[in-house]
């Protein structure tokens, strides 16, 4: 235990219980969002996936912007607590929509700069952990990191349906916007500072002969980035498609999703400790390759499956694929761009983003030809694309081998 004391250090446990009400809080307000379209608005599959996908492009340009203007210097907690404050505008704006394209409207343009939230307060336990951990230290703290974030979904999407199925879209929408507010104060008082990271990062940019130029992204990252855009795009989709898939395949109802996804987020924090610990005794990529491939054997058993026990059987491959995909993940971003951690961090998340936009489409365009049930053997297939394009990466940094500019 003594090797492990690290991780109980006041300012990665404050990180860890923030990452935690973030993700408590967005547990609540994503996976609902779809029910509460078709149940208030009557949206069919192609208005889902038009409203997700304009919702997803919007926050890439947000999240990867801001990504980038954190690492020149711009304070990484009042960045964090502005998105949050959109996130609460957002959810009023939502408990108040009349229509579906109001609804649009405030997704698109409101709440979609709370997506600059996470990867901020990410970056900023990666800045906290450069400072005070050794290296070997950081891929578990990472992975404790993401386990926090993952632990609040295995209460939040069933404590999201079942709230809004009691108390109706405008009252959970409402408490969610106080939520908001709440985890504003944390960030603001709570989040570790880590000012000497933030004058690393001002004088590095004073001191480049191009300030204001891009930074980097390697082939490799790009590589990446594309694999887990298409894995993040075939999750996107399941999630969306899960709960019309209960209704209208298997005939159960709905509440159930939200059992689903907390099984799932339940099996999640363990893989993702043991993948912070194989981590450090091992390359990340095998991890990350193994990760896909369970994306795939899952979408492939959702098609096949015939009753609920199998889709709560199958979230083992579900939680193998979160807990190395979206555990190591950010690790491996990182590790690519060491001197970048927000723009590094800005694209894992925008990785997420794009692949929201791509299984929106899927969406809109799958599911509207084919139905929600065989929209997931078409994932099988289409997340294998994933599988190979990550064989082709390289393992370890490229800092040191990738360093001429683009």
């Amino acid at each position: 235990m003594k090797n492990y004391a690290y991780l109980l250090r006041a300012g990665a446990l404050w990180t860890y219980v923030i990452a935690f009400m973030i993700g408590s809080i967005y547990a609540q307000v994503i996976p609902t969002l779809s029910l509460f379209l078709v149940d208030n608005f009557e949206a069919n599959a192609f208005e889902l996936g038009v409203f997700f996908v304009l919702f997803a492009a919007s926050t890439i340009c947000v999240s990867q912007v801001i990504g980038v203007l954190s690492d020149r210097g711009l304070n990484r907690l009042h960045l964090a607590a502005a998105g949050l404050a959109t996130g609460a505008l957002g959810c009023v704006g939502f408990a108040y929509s009349p229509s579906y394209g109001f609804a649009l409207v405030v997704a698109v343009f409101i709440f979609c700069f709370s997506g600059i939230t996470l990867p901020q307060v990410m970056a900023a336990g990666r800045e906290h952990a450069d400072t005070h951990f050794a290296p070997e230290q950081i891929p578990l703290y990472n992975s404790a990191l993401r386990a926090s974030f993952a632990l609040s979904w295995v209460a939040g999407p069933p404590l999201g349906f079942i709230l809004q199925h009691q108390l109706g879209a405008k009252t959970h929408y409402l408490a969610l916007a106080v939520a908001h507010v709440v985890a504003i104060l944390l960030v603001l008082t709570r989040l570790p500072k880590n000012d000497a990271s933030s004058q690393r990062a001002k004088q590095s940019a004073q001191e480049s002969d191009a300030p204001h130029e891009k930074p980097h992204i390697p082939l490799n990252l790009k590589i990446g980035f594309l694999a887990c855009a298409i894995l993040f795009g075939m999750n996107q989709s399941y999630i969306i498609a899960l709960p019309q898939l209960l209704r209208e395949h298997l005939d159960i109802s709905t509440h159930y999703t939200g059992f689903i996804m907390g099984t799932a987020a339940a099996l999640e924090i363990p893989i993702m400790l043991l993948g912070g610990w194989l981590a450090a005794r091992a390359p990340l990529l095998p991890l990350i390759r193994l990760g896909a491939l369970a994306a795939s054997l899952l979408y492939l058993g959702v098609w096949l499956s015939s009753s609920l026990w199998h889709l709560i059987a199958l979230q083992v491959f579900n939680a193998i694929f979160v807990g190395f995909i979206a555990g190591l993940g950010m690790t491996w971003f990182q590790d690519q761009m060491p001197k970048f951690a927000g723009t590094a961090s800005s694209l894992f998340n925008n990785s997420t983003n794009l692949g929201n936009v791509m299984g929106s489409i899927v969406v809109g365009t799958i599911a509207a030809w084919l139905g929600y049930h065989h929209m997931y053997g078409f994932n099988a297939v289409f997340t294998l694309v994933a599988v190979a394009l990550l064989f082709l990466c390289k393992e370890g940094s490229v800092e040191a081998k990738d360093t001429k500019p683009a």
